[in-house]
């Protein structure tokens, strides 16, 4: 049988004070699926779970709850395994990115996956760039990195689906979750990493999981879907933790365990920037100096799909507010 879109719950982790803004991103995915969301809330100011719980109140359809991962902000892989262990939403375990949102309909094709054999499936590249392979030489696998130079699959954690039986068995063979790094795992765990020519310093979430559950004989697929668009890392800008709300400086650079590309760092900064414009009314900005080519095309792209977003799913946004 074909499982349907609504029996999936995808878990969206949100941090900081960025629900005001991103939530036109889930109100895209409203429209465009049938799937249910919970409301993960890591670090999230009292006021931010307020407005959740009013925008949940107001969808309870598809909202299912606000949950509380914890009142500090913790990383995203702890946040994934609190909701996992205290929560089971059925045959299946999803989370997405707050700021993915949907131009059109996206969820046939991931489903048809799970119903085809795949354990878990995966998608989310970041809209500034088209290489999510590994560098040469790096010490670890980056969240935006999905393979390995020779093709090893190691997933995405922007956006992902689970057959939950699997994650369990992940759970319990391997004492592993999506939080779990190198030094967490036991030393037969750490062997098996190093057997399957995968062995780095640092793996970013549900990187471990992703090659365990390879290395039980599952198989984990990956593709992106023409429908979604992963803007990656505008939670920095947005709402960084050490401004508490407030907007980086152009010269500032997220704290990140590795340096981001220069293009992730313009389309980031430019996407906050225009959303909040178009949120709050105010003149949208102009393309950074300098940009052109191809990076300005990216850039477009994420303008145009913005105020289309904005302009289309007020009344979802809106009725919660009523």
């Amino acid at each position: 049988m074909t499982t349907p879109e609504s029996s999936l719950v995808f878990n969206i982790v949100w941090t900081g004070s960025v629900f005001p803004y991103l939530r036109w991103f889930t109100a895209s995915l409203l429209h465009h699926g049938a799937a249910r969301f919970r409301f993960v809330a890591n670090g999230c100011p009292p006021d931010q779970i307020d407005l959740m719980e009013e925008f949940a109140a107001a969808h309870a359809e598809r909202v299912v709850e606000v949950f509380v991962s914890s009142t500090s902000m913790e990383r995203h892989g702890d946040a994934l395994d609190a909701v996992f262990a205290a929560r089971d939403d059925g045959d299946h375990f999803c989370f997405l990115d707050p700021d993915i949102l949907a131009e059109g309909p996206f969820l046939r094709e991931f489903i048809d996956a799970l119903d085809g054999g795949c354990a878990g499936v995966t998608s989310g590249r970041g809209v500034w760039t088209e290489d999510v392979t590994v560098p040469p030489g790096h010490p670890g696998v980056p969240g935006e990195c999905f393979y390995s130079q020779d093709g090893y699959l190691f997933g995405s954690p922007h956006f992902a689906l689970y057959r939950r039986a699997v994650l369990e068995e992940i759970r319990s063979r391997w004492e592993a979750g999506f939080s779990t790094g190198k030094g967490d795992l036991p030393q037969r765990g750490r062997d098996a990493l190093v057997a399957a020519g995968h062995d780095y310093w640092l793996y970013d979430t549900g990187k471990i999981v992703n090659i365990l559950l390879q290395v039980d004989g599952h198989q984990l697929c990956h593709f992106e879907h023409p429908a979604l668009l992963h803007i990656g890392g505008m939670s920095h800008y947005l709402s960084p933790p050490e401004k508490q709300g407030g907007l980086l400086a152009p010269d500032e650079e997220p704290d990140q365990r590795w340096p981001w590309p220069v293009g992730r760092l313009t389309v980031a900064r430019y996407t906050a920037g225009v959303l909040r414009t178009l949120c709050d009314g105010d003149p949208e900005p102009a393309l950074p100096d300098g940009v052109e080519g191809e990076l300005a095309a990216r850039l477009g792209r994420v303008r145009d799909a913005l105020a289309t977003c904005v302009r289309d799913h007020a009344a979802i946004v809106h009725r919660a507010s009523r």
